[in-house]
């Protein structure tokens, strides 16, 4: 990502943003709400169009060929609402992995690893408007992961999620970013992530800090830096 800014009327979404990521990396995009976190990702998937810079993923140019990439990237947005309601968990996942032409074989196989992890296999026949929000969070990463794809773009998808959920979904990113599946995800939540994610700090549309997860409590400036948002987590974890 080179020189990216967005605009929405006259407000300043992002200001000339700047961003690396490497295959198999596990970044968090942190910030204060209004920093340009969800922006910024919908950019990255071609949801939104920037009005300065560019985006390339893959060896794509996200404007020009989002079409092309959209089969090996996997995406959940906050509030997301894509889920069949009227239909079951199963059916879901079967509906989503034909969408992507995984063969039925390996759709099958992939809907049973995938409902078993996040311990929904016992409810995949449950329609999904009879699910918690917590499930249904959890489906709809089912549903991004269904075809095996090589980067996943999550927002905020740990909301809503209690504790021991919360541990179960990072851990599960950062078995899937060791596997080579890269991570790209925005989340208020800092509690339980690798020690080799990448933080990426957002602050009024611009990126104010990069650092791993494990090196911001060994300097103290880093950590000012993040401390109020590490606050905001901590209450979420007390609450929960």
């Amino acid at each position: 990502m080179k020189g990216v800014s967005k605009s929405f009327g006259d407000q300043r979404v992002l200001e000339n943003v700047s961003l690396n990521i490497s295959e198999g990396e596990f970044t968090v995009l942190v910030g204060p709400n209004g920093a340009g976190k969800s922006t910024l990702l919908r950019i990255m998937v071609g949801l939104l169009l920037p009005d300065e810079g560019e985006v390339n993923i893959l060896g794509f140019d996200v404007k020009k060929h989002w079409k092309k990439l959209a089969r090996y990237i996997g995406v959940v947005l906050a509030n997301e609402r894509s889920l069949y309601w009227k239909l079951t968990a199963w059916e879901n996942l079967d509906i989503f992995g034909g969408i992507y032409n995984v063969p039925k074989k390996k759709r099958i196989e992939r809907a049973e690893e995938l409902l078993n992890f996040f311990g929904l296999y016992d409810d995949k026949d449950k329609l999904v408007e009879d699910y918690s929000t917590g499930m249904r969070k959890k489906l709809l990463l089912c549903k991004a992961l269904i075809h095996q794809p090589k980067i996943l773009f999550i927002d905020e998808i740990l909301n809503g999620l209690d504790v021991n959920a919360v541990i179960q979904v990072n851990s599960f990113l950062e078995k899937s970013s060791k596997d080579g599946v890269t991570v790209v995800m925005v989340s208020h939540i800092l509690h339980n992530l690798s020690e080799d994610a990448k933080i990426v700090l957002l602050k009024n549309g611009k990126i104010e800090l990069i650092s791993r997860y494990g090196d911001i409590f060994a300097s103290k400036d880093v950590y000012n830096q993040l401390s109020e948002l590490f606050l905001q987590s901590s209450e979420y974890a007390e609450n929960e």
